[in-house]
């Protein structure tokens, strides 16, 4: 019983450092941390009680992924989907969400990824959205920017909540101090895990590492996406650019 509840409770905190991982533009989501805890599974006991546990705790997607039964269906109902709806984005946006939506598409999947995972935990203050994969996340926030028949207001209202989401949290990678401090707090969880195996910095180390690995080239991408993002936020994003947007809707 105690390996099966040590199982779960890895299952229970894989939404948790995958929210961790994405934060930090890392592709882990919760399929590759419940991975990780059925190869520990499987090390760990003997392959007829491992695939009883497994059973009991874990649901295989289409694509063979693994996801936790919490909640049961939700975490591969998209898997099923003859495809995702996109929608076209045209050349001369029309509203302030379309305007977000063009700049969205022209990131990067990685750095997609990373701001849908924003928009996640705070936007959509979606605590079912952090069991789900970024790709996921992604579909949402297009749904949310493309949503057709908004009034004004709503519209004004979606397009303010984004850009003080996402500058709340790009801020730190758009500065030289803010990536510094990042290698700061990653090299510090790795010597806290060396001193102690068994704590919270361990579990965070694997994550750190690869933070470290990767920091140069998301540094790089950041700079252009800070460069393009404060283009659009002047040119669209303004309180004057909303109003004008506003008036013009009502003539």
């Amino acid at each position: 019983m105690n390996a099966e509840n040590n199982f779960a409770a890895r299952l229970i905190d894989a939404g948790r450092l995958a929210a961790i991982a994405r934060t930090c533009g890392l592709k882990a989501d919760v399929s590759y941390y419940v991975n990780e805890a059925l190869k520990e599974l499987w090390r760990s006991r003997s392959p007829e009680e491992a695939k009883k546990i497994a059973e009991r705790w874990v649901l295989w997607d289409a694509e063979g992924r693994p996801w936790p039964r919490m909640p049961p269906l939700e975490n591969v109902v998209q898997f099923h989907r003859a495809g995702t709806a996109q929608v076209p984005v045209v050349n001369r946006p029309v509203t302030p969400l379309h305007a977000i939506r063009a700049w969205f598409e022209k990131q990067d999947d990685g750095v997609q990824c990373e701001i849908a995972g924003m928009a996640a935990l705070l936007v959509f203050e979606g605590a079912d959205l952090l069991d789900l994969s970024s790709r996921v996340w992604c579909d949402c926030l297009r749904r949310w920017l493309s949503e057709a028949g908004l009034p004004a207001h709503t519209i004004i209202g979606r397009a303010l909540t984004f850009r003080t989401c996402f500058e709340y949290f790009a801020e730190s990678r758009f500065t030289e101090s803010g990536w510094r401090r990042s290698e700061t707090t990653a090299l510090k969880i790795l010597e806290d895990a060396k001193c102690d195996p068994n704590s919270e910095a361990a579990r965070l180390a694997p994550i750190a590492e690869k933070m470290l690995d990767t920091l140069p080239a998301r540094k790089g991408r950041w700079m252009e996406v800070r460069k393009s993002w404060r283009e659009l936020a002047s040119a669209s994003l303004t309180a004057r650019s909303l109003r004008v947007w506003s008036t013009l809707q009502t003539k």
